[in-house]
């Protein structure tokens, strides 16, 4: 079941998470959360969602796009030249 509950947002962006869900989630004091968006609606979570999780077709090629321009960019590399350099640098190739 889903329980749909309504906070104000401050001038600075501030809302404060309800009693119910901080306790029903875990969430203490000082305690980060986590939000995600997929365009349309937003939630939060007490743990990170799992990256690789895809929520829906727009979602996979939203992130697919991502990937392609954070390779362009070489923000990541390729995990066999990762895998090969970490087995010349322990001993293991």
């Amino acid at each position: 079941m889903v329980t749909m509950m309504s906070t104000k947002l401050t001038k600075g962006g501030q809302t404060t998470v309800p009693k119910e869900v901080r306790t029903a989630l875990g969430i203490a004091d000082g305690a980060r959360v986590y939000w995600s968006f997929d365009g349309r609606r937003a939630w939060v979570s007490a743990t990170p969602t799992d990256p690789l999780e895809v929520t829906s077709e727009e979602d996979f090629y939203a992130r697919l796009a991502e990937a392609e321009e954070a390779r362009a960019a070489g923000r990541v590399r390729d995990a066999r030249a990762v895998s090969t350099e970490l087995k010349a640098r322990y001993g293991l190739a």
